[in-house]
């Protein structure tokens, strides 16, 4: 009885004949008649005042119809004017009777020289109003029962730029932009495997969206790519308008505050895990990339771990990961030492908390809550504003807040600086989608510290850690390789071991080839 109640509220997938709102009116082929053509297109693209039909006739003969379709805007029209429009109307010669006019048009269709383009012939008319609202001309022609896909877009983008959210002080210094050709293009350039395969697919039921699935043939898993393909055939969705879609329907646990694909703007971060084994995920219209499957130890590593030397990564990777401790505990710890076990503090220590405590009308647990959230809609409103007033309302906005608050007598000065130290650590993390949940998970960790003291502490601590164990990644184990254990993957873990002794491809993440690279004399030797 559930199985049906379930299949009458799933939506069915839409054939592309659906997906576009094509009526049934016209046959499954492109007609000879260009008139029946023509009808056809406009009662299936919505009377758009943008959509323009260019009439036109071949080789100058009123005989010989054609009409070029297209959205104004969307289209390189200088090219189609001088590429296309005129070699069809002035060098196709029409006299000689032993020449077909069909075989004349193909082979000066064939020849026609369009800069970053190319010319695609189908009978199928679902296929002209998926390449016209892609941002194709498309070409009919009077007694031709086909018609010819123009790829003569013309888009206009952001140039490639410096990453503003992964910033590093080695490495590249380029970011992805919102075209998807721009980042396969960038990804080649660093990559240049003839086992790199990228295979496109429509997401969204009326934005048709581009989504490219990457991955080296040879390295990656073939069930771990068969699974990532059942689910993106699965995506029910009206339109995507960011990889933070695919993110969240692709997830294993949807419920889970943390990430289970990883987004990235870096290209040398994206052919970094390729070369693991794993997939890459490129939307159209954003400049962060999805990567699957991940493990939760990946979202304390960044680029810089590998371009220094071993002991300078590892130290960076550790002082990161104590940082993530403190962001979820710090607020917690303090509660429980100033509400339940004053005697773990030193008595000069317990004295001064005591003196700067007094005359605070609030426990521990509410003023830790009133500052905590008072950073945050710090934080938010920064983000929101325009760059310089951001940053101005961030500074000056937490000093005034932070010295008015203590002078009023509401919180104490530690207080201010336990918040303070909490902030500071969670902008430490590299991955801003994994910094978000455990700035979110530290309010929980507050209320259980305020209620059952250190063990409330330790009880969510538990709990985290049980979750983060239970996760997985398209069947791959989230928390490996701590859970379940994989000695040879704690080499890049929590430390990074010299570059030298990593020749083996990680094996938390399924792959086919054990060797990452040939290791080849010791130069040393010689």
């Amino acid at each position: 009885m559930w199985d049906k109640i379930k299949q009458f509220f799933r939506n069915k997938k839409k054939k592309t004949v659906e997906r576009f709102n094509i009526s049934q009116k016209q046959d499954d082929k492109i007609e000879s008649n260009i008139e029946n053509n023509i009808n056809f297109l406009r009662t299936n693209l919505a009377q758009s005042s943008d959509l323009n039909f260019r009439k036109f006739y071949i080789g100058g003969h009123k005989e010989f119809k054609a009409e070029v379709v297209y959205f104004n805007g969307m289209i390189k029209t200088d090219v189609l004017q001088s590429k296309i429009l005129e070699p069809l109307m002035f060098d196709i010669e029409l006299n000689d009777e032993n020449t077909d006019i069909k075989e004349q048009i193909n082979n000066k269709l064939i020849n026609l020289s369009i800069p970053l383009g190319k010319i695609q012939p189908t009978k199928k008319p679902e296929k002209c109003i998926e390449g016209i609202l892609d941002g194709n001309a498309i070409l009919l022609i009077d007694k031709l029962p086909q018609a010819f896909i123009l790829n003569i877009t013309a888009w206009s983008g952001r140039s490639v730029e410096r990453p503003s959210n992964e910033a590093s002080t080695r490495g590249p210094q380029v970011a992805f932009n919102e075209s998807m050709q721009t980042t396969i293009t960038m990804i080649r350039r660093r990559l240049k495997d003839n086992n790199l395969k990228v295979e496109t697919l429509k997401i969204g039921e009326r934005t048709n969206t581009d989504l490219s699935l990457i991955y080296i043939n040879d390295i990656a898993d073939k069930e771990v790519i068969k699974r990532i393909k059942q689910r993106l055939n699965k995506i029910e969705i009206d339109g995507v308008f960011d990889i933070g879609y695919i993110n969240q329907l692709l997830a294993d646990n949807w419920l889970s505050p943390f990430p289970q694909l990883r987004t990235t703007e870096r290209p040398d971060r994206t052919v970094a895990n390729l070369l693991e084994g794993k997939a890459v995920l490129v939307l159209d219209g954003t400049p962060f990339v999805g990567i699957a499957p991940i493990t939760f130890i990946q979202f304390f590593q960044a680029p810089e771990d590998y371009y220094d030397q071993f002991y300078i990564g590892s130290a960076l990777r550790t002082l990161r990961l104590v940082a993530a401790f403190l962001t979820i505990s710090l607020p917690s710890i303090y509660i429980s030492l100033v509400s339940f076990h004053h005697e773990l503090i030193p008595w000069e220590l317990a004295a001064t908390i005591s003196k700067t405590r007094q005359g605070v009308p609030f426990p521990s647990y509410l003023e830790a809550l009133i500052m905590e959230i008072s950073l945050e809609l710090l934080r938010e409103s920064g983000i929101r504003l325009p760059g310089a007033i951001g940053q101005t309302v961030g500074i000056v906005g937490g000093l005034i807040l932070g010295q008015a608050a203590v002078d009023a007598g509401l919180v104490s000065p530690p207080m201010v600086i336990v918040v303070s130290l909490t902030a500071i650590s969670s902008f430490i993390i590299p991955s801003f989608e994994a910094a978000i949940p455990l700035r979110l998970l530290r309010f929980p960790m507050m209320l259980l510290a305020s209620m059952f003291s250190v063990y409330g502490l330790m009880v969510g601590w538990l709990l985290i850690l049980i979750h983060l164990c239970s996760l997985e990644s398209f069947g791959q184990p989230y928390f490996a390789p701590f859970a379940p254990i994989k000695v040879t993957d704690l080499k890049d873990s929590f430390i990074r071991i010299p570059l030298r002794l990593m020749g083996k491809r990680p094996t938390s993440i399924l792959n086919q080839q054990e060797d990452r690279q040939d290791r080849g004399e010791d130069p040393n030797e010689n």
